[in-house]
């Protein structure tokens, strides 16, 4: 099978599993109705999907490759559509969130699984591009499983909606099982390569990814509700934040275009880190006419985006190794994925007790933060490289 139809089913399990961020956050009006759930168990049910990768993300990059990367996909499928057939059933809290648990499970595999076959699959010339093509599946889920659901719903009721993720879960495990394996002989070596060290420059890059995601999903998370209270109607709000998440789109073509300057690389991700944390204040900044705030945001997004795509174009050749891969992207989704579990809760509260403007400053300081560890990343990856160039000398 050619390697651009790989890449893109790959890419597509990615979406799809994106997709059920969006599901939950379309549906939310609806489940919370049926379900008799309060605000706060519907904002615990929809970031539950993060749970997984938060707990387990370094323990499944190290024994992923193990079980088998391609074969963890396809269960990761079924787990998807089990989990939303679940959900469609459930009659209260306690299997609503046992539904998304399992989904959970499915996110966090393909996650992990999905970046490290796009690697895998892609030539070498064509690598930090299909990476950065990787980098955009959230944004795009986001947005598809926002827009599909809500269709559906509106067609039928949440729980027949709930079908969309039934029949792309199978429709996707029946392309993987018909795709023959394309993993390496490191792969299936893959248990003593994993026990090594990852390296400080992979850790300050997870770290900074990890400090980036806290205040950008906070920001997303936060974004109707600022908007709304700045005047918007909620529909309007919630087009906005959607064309605000969309802005990581085109983020990953610029990020592809950089990625054939290497010299550029590493300034540019601790240079969009701090552009970002200076235009956070004036995202936060109520008072300031509604326009200019969805504007700002759309700014954050697309700046932080580049950033974003960066570092998983950049995953191949931090992780050193191929058998090392699988490893690094286990640990870029436990940081991520707490980050996304911490950023709502966290913004949410200095808005409560602080008020907005000090959400700005506090995203600006996680920004400062994140920009240190990139540049440490940076600094760290340089030092590694030329005493790797002296050595061949």
């Amino acid at each position: 099978m050619r390697a651009r139809t790989r890449i893109f089913v790959y890419y597509l399990c990615g979406v799809f599993a994106a997709a059920q961020l969006g599901k939950l956050a379309a549906l939310a009006p609806l489940v919370s109705r049926d379900l008799h759930l309060g605000l706060a168990a519907m904002a615990a049910l929809t970031s539950l999907l993060e749970i997984s990768g938060a707990l387990l993300g370094g323990a499944a990059g190290r024994h992923l490759p193990r079980l088998g990367l391609q074969r963890g996909l396809t269960t990761a499928m079924l787990c998807l559509a089990l989990g939303s057939a679940g959900a469609a059933l459930a009659q209260g809290l306690p299997m609503a969130a046992l539904a998304r648990l399992v989904e959970s499970l499915g996110y966090l595999v393909t996650v992990v699984a999905a970046p490290v076959l796009i690697a895998m699959a892609a030539p070498a010339h064509a690598q930090a591009a299909a990476m950065t093509l990787w980098g955009t599946f959230v944004p795009v889920g986001m947005a598809v499983g926002a827009a599909a659901y809500a269709y559906a719903a509106g067609l039928s009721d949440w729980r027949w909606a709930q079908g969309l993720s039934v029949l792309a879960g199978l429709a996707l495990t029946a392309s993987l099982l018909g795709m023959q394996t394309h993993e390496t002989r490191a792969a299936a070596s893959a248990g003593p390569a994993t026990r090594q060290r990852t390296g400080a420059t992979l850790w300050a890059l997870v770290a900074a990814f990890g400090a980036y995601v806290i205040s950008e999903v906070g920001q997303l998370a936060l974004m109707p509700s600022l908007l709304k209270e700045a005047g918007l109607s909620l529909s309007e709000a919630g087009s906005w934040t959607a064309l605000a998440a969309l802005a990581n789109v085109p983020a990953g073509v610029i990020a592809a275009r950089l990625m054939r300057h290497p010299a550029l690389v590493g300034r540019v991700l601790v240079i969009c880190l701090l552009l970002t944390g200076a235009i956070f204040p004036l995202v936060y900044r109520l008072g300031a006419p509604p326009l200019q705030l969805a504007l700002m945001a759309i700014a954050v997004n697309l700046v932080s985006g580049v950033f974003a795509s960066l570092v998983f174009a950049l995953l191949p050749r931090v992780a050193g190794s191929p058998e090392r891969l699988s490893l690094a992207s286990g640990r870029l989704t436990q940081f991520g994925a707490s980050g996304a579990l911490i950023g709502p809760p966290l913004v949410g509260s200095v808005v409560e007790h602080w008020g907005w403007q000090t959400a700005g400053w506090t995203s600006l300081a996680l920004s400062i933060v994140a920009a240190g560890l990139a540049w440490r990343a940076v600094a760290h990856g340089a030092a590694v490289n030329a005493t790797a160039a002296r050595a061949t000398v």
